[in-house]
């Protein structure tokens, strides 16, 4: 019996830091921060048919590069699907496990839509903007994906050169006067888009490459940047993770002196994370 008291008076205070150690660490899983897994799709809006391969670029963006380059995002994993906009149902937009949406840039005059992809864009448009208004569905769109964005709320898309407005060619004409490279765009308000990248009133540079833009920007868009020759360069629904960027932000670019480098990512890091912010608790 001695023996035995002996024993629990030595093994006391180990049980005690035990505890204590198993108390500390389980508080440390509690609040240690978690990986929010985010599924998003994209949409690809190219006229050419379905595939996968075309936006390489923009998926090693989303899925790999901004986790390495931006470390406010590496508590959340992304992943894209890829769908072609031919083949897009509603199911599977609608479906509680896509968080994002990403339309993609594309390569065509929106007029060269006709027959069925000129039906299944319209769908397409009506869908997007049910998502959006009545979902609450965060949406990103590039490039091309910006201007389509536009048109699914009714703003008006065309040439950025004049000559070509109402233009029947297939192809955007060489000839044309089109954003191309590294521009320098103007701050038109203040957004928790440009978070690290740059204090409202402020310049940044983009990487651009689009013949047509957005003329007109519907409601209830507001526009929050502008460059030389286009002024609809990144518009946003006010209050909901709604984006069109008329620049190619997966690209990045090259800051000058002083400037951020990969700002581009740092717009896609800010997008992502009121995405992620959106979808707390689901």
């Amino acid at each position: 019996m001695e023996a035995l008291k002996f024993i629990r008076k030595e093994w006391k205070p180990f049980l005690v830091v035990t505890g204590l150690c198993l108390l500390i660490l389980l508080i440390m899983l509690e609040f240690y921060p978690k990986q929010k897994r985010l599924n998003g799709l994209l949409v690809d809006l190219e006229l050419d048919g379905p595939n996968p391969a075309r936006y390489g670029e923009l998926r090693d963006a989303v899925t790999r590069r901004l986790a390495d380059e931006v470390p406010s995002l590496r508590q959340v994993k992304l992943n894209l699907t890829y769908v072609h906009f031919a083949d897009l149902d509603q199911d599977a937009v609608s479906s509680e496990r896509v968080h994002f949406l990403i339309l993609s840039p594309q390569r065509t005059p929106w007029h060269a839509y006709s027959g069925e992809y000129r039906s299944k864009l319209e769908s397409l448009k009506r869908l997007i903007h049910e998502l959006i208004l009545k979902k609450g569905m965060p949406v990103l769109g590039i490039c091309g994906g910006h201007q389509f964005l536009a048109l699914a709320f009714g703003g008006d898309v065309e040439f950025i050169d004049p000559k070509f407005a109402e233009s029947a060619s297939e192809r955007y004409p060489r000839d044309a006067l089109a954003e191309r490279g590294v521009v320098q765009l103007q701050t038109l308000g203040d957004d928790p888009i440009f978070e690290g990248l740059v204090h409202h009133p402020g310049r940044f540079e983009a990487s651009q490459s689009h013949y047509e833009e957005v003329k007109v920007v519907p409601k209830p868009f507001v526009n929050l940047a502008r460059s030389e020759i286009s002024e609809a360069q990144l518009i946003r629904i006010p209050g909901r993770p709604v984006y069109g960027m008329a620049f190619h932000p997966e690209r990045g670019w090259d800051g000058k002196a002083g400037a951020v480098q990969n700002g581009g990512k740092q717009i896609l890091a800010n997008f992502f994370r009121m995405v992620a912010k959106a979808n707390q608790g689901h």
